[in-house]
């Protein structure tokens, strides 16, 4: 174990950590908690970090004297390296006004009115109300979201979530939701999908209850899909959209120009499910063949090989020797072998 002060990492070295702890980041899906107890177990088990040393001073072994930690001395370490880098803190958000008391702010006084003085809208409780939700919805869902020292969202679900809409994908294809107001229907939305644009918006804004407001989705989108496999839904008040994409690739956002996600910390993997039935058998093989090899046994080649399985009845096994011989003897045949044939049947 190497004590002393601790030494900082170059931009390049890093980099060389940052793959390997971003990977095991994934793994734990977030959940600090998991990363934290599998690195404190690999001490654990595999380091010295946990061993407290005898005393030197009354130990005549010299060897126990580079093996371990002074009590206490291991705790003090882990503080120490806890406390190499600054905390953030996030700025606290002024509390929202009570209805009444937003309706004072917004009511121009007696005192102050002018013939001179412009028109001021007053809105309404409802209208003041509704607003607040709205930004609190917005509040809550970008609430949990994590940015990368690049400033780019750590991905949940493989997507991320923007002031608009939240979105997840697939290695196939992207889903977003996005907020509706109350009361909408599918036929109230105007909803355009070509294959490099995307736009949603509300036919008629002052039946549905936002004046000044009726586009909910508009944009160039980040890659290519196929309309006519894209799909969309109105669920309660939330829009669904399915976008098939046409390169299977990993987008790094929805609409160009919205916030971006990091495309590096995409869980990639997929289960075998997904493929098609011809790559799932080929990749069952290639599982069981790597798990003979380990167990150091035959693979499926090897047991065929030597076992191949049985035939139904009247069916034989012909090599390759055997088969160019017929396919041979079938070219040489006369052309006029059938006219002979047809007349001795005649």
């Amino acid at each position: 174990t190497t004590r002393g002060g601790f030494s900082s990492l170059s931009e390049q070295e890093m980099k060389e950590w940052d793959a390997p702890l971003a990977a095991l980041a994934q793994k734990s899906r977030g959940d600090l908690r998991q990363l934290m107890y599998a690195f404190f177990n690999f001490l654990h088990r595999r380091t010295d970090f946990y061993i407290i040393r005898a005393d030197e001073t009354t130990s005549s072994d010299s060897s126990s004297r580079s093996i371990g930690f002074k009590e206490g001395e291991a705790e003090q370490l882990l503080l120490a390296a806890f406390r190499q880098f600054p905390l953030v803190k996030i700025p606290a958000t002024k509390a929202p006004l009570p209805p009444q008391a937003a309706l004072d702010k917004t009511t121009p006084s007696s005192s102050t009115t002018s013939p001179r003085s412009a028109p001021i809208v007053v809105q309404s409780t409802t209208d003041v109300r509704k607003k607040r939700s709205d930004e609190e919805d917005i509040n809550a869902s970008m609430s949990h979201v994590r940015l990368t020292e690049e400033g780019k969202q750590i991905p949940v679900g493989n997507g991320g979530c923007t002031t608009r809409y939240q979105w997840t994908q697939t290695i196939d294809e992207t889903s977003v939701v996005a907020k509706l107001p109350e009361g909408t229907k599918g036929k109230d939305l105007q909803v355009t999908i070509r294959p490099a644009f995307l736009s949603v918006r509300l036919k008629d804004a002052m039946t549905s209850g936002i004046a000044n407001s009726t586009i909910i989705l508009e944009g160039d989108l980040h890659e290519r899909i196929r309309p006519e496999e894209s799909t969309w839904t109105v669920e309660g008040c939330a829009l669904l959209l399915t976008l098939d994409k046409v390169k299977k690739t990993w987008w790094a956002t929805v609409l160009a120009g919205d916030d971006e996600i990091d495309t590096q910390l995409v869980d990639s993997t997929r289960k075998i499910g997904e493929y098609d039935e011809s790559t799932q058998g080929a990749l069952r093989k290639i599982m069981f063949d790597q798990s003979q090899q380990r167990l150091g046994l035959p693979t499926s080649d090897q047991i065929l090989g030597d076992h191949p399985p049985p035939l139904p009845p009247e069916v034989e096994y012909i090599d390759s020797k055997t088969l160019d011989e017929y396919k041979g003897a079938r070219v040489k045949q006369p052309a006029d072998s059938k006219l002979d044939t047809d007349d001795e049947t005649s």
